[in-house]
């Protein structure tokens, strides 16, 4: 147990003379991935196992009036239909977290809210075709309810009411679909306006884009008794959730999530209503989860209440089977979510001429209040108004599944806005509002030195890396003055905002692993899922270094877990590899601490490895336990440490403590401060004949404080970029405006962005060490994706002259901006 009141992971050095630490480390998942023998959970089969498909609904807003089931369940093959009005499922709930913490959801209900969206009765049959048929052979009478595709619209108070069975938990919650209101306030904004030498006002619309992944949501349940047995394509530890009285269940919201108010009963309490609680499925101790490899697995779908749901209906359909394992499909589950930066952003900016920011006043018509983070976390700006208004809408529920948009989107278009307000340069407007929580970088500077960072302006750092990588300097120009000669009109775009996230949810909220060396072997044990996003050669490498082990003498586990005991920190929230380290790291030290105790003690069956020694005059390098004074004096890891396996095995998986001793201007300061940054840079031509936008050159420069592994933090500045430019010019969701039914729900109509539309991109990481986690680390998974949400608005003003600020910018907005539609 490390001294709580000392624990400051930042201040770690990593043992950089390690020949193993900064060299490329082969996956250990490289072979199955590449050959194609990597299994997903899609590929699980079980035998005797069956197969279940849910009913999806055909219309925007509708409710079962009248089910026969009769020719169904005759047709040969069919094993079960769970009817939504059927007591084992009726009075199921779940209530998501995040933005879907807001509502609870019946798991089958019998009203279907949006298009496609799995509702009615659930098909358990011996394969997928026979459920396919089985679902088209049930006889339904439809009562068609009101739509309401426009959020602006469904708050208005004369609105019709939809999704009624959907129960809306926020106090501010308010007839008729009224989800959620906010206001949040820094300093005096209205002072701020005043001040200002311009006030700049303009309204960003954001239509509602998908994950739109690949390989759709799904869950095998088996039952062995009071065993249960799962595979998952998820990402949330669902150990915990499933032993408990409905943790997310309407029963537990009404109590206030409150341990001494929730009672104790067992998985045989049948819920009277849905008010009730919801029994545990079983003890945590009789669960065991399986992670086969994950695709398509986004950070929002793991926080919304459907994910739950799914995988109790499939508990559900399983308990009734008999033993025999059940295969819950949801094939048109990529089009369930929608992005949640989704929505109309009016906002009010006050700036000087030299470019300092004022005051902004930021309004959402969105699901999430969009200054409360980001902007004030590194800015100097201390006057700033946030409000925002959700309502729930026909065109289904909306996630974080790039967390951080709906603040980067305002946030990049106000510094571009400001400065081609002044005729400035985007780059100077930002380094002229640096800071930290209002401070300037002088005080952030003095705080860094009282708290052990290098003091480092971060911001300087990546923007002078991209400006070079991009030739910004000579590139960079005023709106509208550069034409090619293939008579497109050139232009440039920037953005930048703060890293994320920075270590405080990650280690609270981080994994609790479990390191073992044995036969030369350093194990590491957690259960986690596995997107393919190689966190998991970050976490060997880590190891290794810290032991004096070669890479490859380590080894991952943690795609199954019989009792769900070690676990790392989940994939999401740009935490999965800043809450894991600093545990590993620690049992690391533990571990290596253990070896060099062992070469100096007497073996239970001969001497010491080492005699005369004491663990300070040996260390370990190469997988070589060796003396330091004379280093052919030397033992290999594997021998010393197995022979003490039988009498004191090395194992070690310590307990992390809070971040302790933070402190600013001499007094106690818990708040952490972002002060790594990211920079973005985007080169564009727009054909002012055809509207058609061509990214020819994109820089992506991220300071992740400290890199693990750098091929994985690249590849995920490589993939996070691809989406985001996809959202900047073709991906929205598109419903008939007549019957509110989804027109491209699939992979042909939505259009991603893909390598073949985009250049190469350049990916540069910067380790300025101003993370809160291990060796200064901080996060970026979600980073790229969700800073680059708007990156092309000033990039095509800056080659036409005009802003286009409804996305995505499609060929025709262009055309309409010019005035030639």
């Amino acid at each position: 147990m490390t001294d709580s009141e000392t624990f400051r992971p930042w201040t770690w050095r990593s043992p950089e003379d390690s020949a193993d630490t900064r060299r490329d480390m082969p996956r250990q998942d490289a072979y199955e991935r590449v050959s194609g023998e990597a299994v997903y959970t899609r590929d699980i089969h079980i035998p005797g196992m069956l197969y279940a498909k849910i009913l999806t609904s055909p219309y925007a807003h509708a409710k079962i009036a009248g089910m026969d089931i009769s020719k169904a369940a005759n047709l040969e093959g069919v094993r079960d239909i769970l009817r939504f009005d059927d007591p084992d499922i009726a009075f199921d709930n779940v209530t998501g977290n995040s933005s879907a913490s807001k509502y609870n959801i019946l798991t089958l209900p019998g009203i279907g809210d949006f298009y496609q969206h799995p509702m009615g009765a659930a098909v358990v049959a011996d394969s997928e075709e026979i459920c396919d048929r089985a679902l088209r052979l049930i006889k339904l009478e439809w009562e068609e309810q009101p739509f309401i595709l426009d959020m602006e619209e469904s708050l208005k108070p004369a609105a019709p009411r939809i999704m009624p069975e959907v129960l809306r938990l926020d106090p501010t919650a308010k007839e008729p679909n009224t989800v959620q209101t906010e206001e949040y306030e820094l300093g005096d904004v209205e002072k701020g306006f005043a001040e200002a030498d311009k006030i700049i006002e303009y309204q960003i619309k954001r239509a509602v884009n998908s994950p739109a992944g690949v390989e759709a949501m799904i869950c095998i349940a088996q039952w062995r008794g009071e065993f249960l047995d799962l595979w998952l394509h998820h990402q949330h530890d669902m150990g915990e959730i499933l032993s408990s009285e409905s943790v997310y269940s309407q029963a537990w919201d009404l109590v206030g999530r409150d341990e001494a108010s929730r009672p104790k009963i067992g998985p045989d309490h049948k819920p009277a209503n849905r008010k009730d609680f919801q029994p545990p499925f079983a003890h945590w101790s009789k669960i065991t989860l399986v992670y086969p490899y994950q695709g398509s697995v986004f950070g929002g779908l793991s926080w919304l209440a459907y994910s739950y749901s799914f995988i109790r209906l499939a508990i559900k359909l399983a308990k009734r089977a008999n033993g025999r394992a059940v295969k819950l499909l949801y094939d048109e589950s990529n089009f369930y979510c929608g992005g949640d930066e989704a929505g109309t952003y009016t906002c009010k900016v006050g700036a000087k001429k030299d470019g300092t920011i004022t005051a902004y006043h930021w309004n959402m018509v969105g699901v999430r209040n969009p200054a409360r983070e980001k902007t004030v976390e590194c800015t100097t700006i201390r006057n700033v108004r946030s409000t925002q208004q959700c309502a729930f809408t026909n065109r289904g529920y909306v996630e974080s599944v790039r967390h951080g948009s709906p603040s980067c989107v305002p946030h990049n278009i106000m510094f571009e806005r400001v400065a081609a307000e002044f005729g400035l340069d985007p780059t100077e407007v930002a380094l002229k509002n640096d800071g930290c929580h209002g401070h300037s970088w002088d005080w952030v500077t003095q705080y860094q030195k009282e708290n052990g960072f290098p003091q480092r302006q971060s911001l300087k750092e990546v923007i002078a890396l991209g400006k070079d990588a991009i030739g910004w300097d000579t590139k960079w120009h005023p709106p509208a003055a550069k034409k090619l000669p293939s008579r497109k009109m050139h232009g440039m775009g920037f953005m930048s905002v703060n890293e994320w996230g920075n270590g405080l949810a990650g280690i609270l909220a981080g994994g609790y692993a479990c390191l073992i060396l044995r036969d030369g072997k350093a194990a590491i044990v957690g259960m986690r899922c596995d997107p393919g996003i190689d966190t998991e050669s970050g976490f060997r490498q880590c190891v290794a270094s810290e032991m004096g082990l070669k890479y490859e003498d380590t080894v991952i586990q943690e795609r199954r877990s019989d009792n769900n005991v070690y676990h790392f920190a989940e994939p999401g929230g740009s935490y999965g590899t800043i809450s894991t380290t600093p545990q590993l790291i620690l049992a690391a030290r533990q571990l290596k601490k253990k070896i060099l105790h062992y070469a100096v003690t007497a073996r239970p069956r001969g001497g010491a490895f080492f005699p005369g020694k004491t663990p300070d005059e040996l260390d370990v390098r190469d997988s070589m336990v060796f003396e330091k004074a004379n280093p052919n004096n030397r033992k290999t890891a594997a021998e010393v440490a197995n022979a003490f396996w039988n009498s004191d095995p090395a194992i070690a998986h310590p307990v992390v403590p809070d971040l302790a001793g933070l402190k600013s201007e001499g007094k106690p300061d818990s708040r952490l401060y972002f002060m790594s940054r990211q920079a973005h840079f985007v080169e564009v031509e727009v054909d002012t004949e055809t509207g058609e936008i061509t990214v020819d050159n994109l820089v992506c420069v991220n300071d992740v404080g400290h890199v693990f592994n750098a091929r994985g933090a690249q590849g995920q500045q490589y993939g996070g970029a691809y989406m985001a430019l996809g959202r900047n010019t073709s991906e929205e969701k598109i419903c008939c405006p007549r019957t509110g039914v989804g027109l491209n729900f699939d992979h042909i109509g939505y259009q991603i962005g893909t390598m073949n539309d985009y250049p190469v991109i350049q990916c540069i990481l910067n380790e300025s060490h101003q993370g809160y986690s291990a060796y200064g680390a901080c996060g970026i998974g979600e980073n790229v994706g969700a800073s680059l949400s708007a990156i092309l608005a000033g990039a095509v003003y800056n080659a036409i002259g005009q802003w286009i600020l409804d996305f995505p910018i499609t060929p025709d907005k262009v055309l309409k901006a010019l005035g030639k539609i």
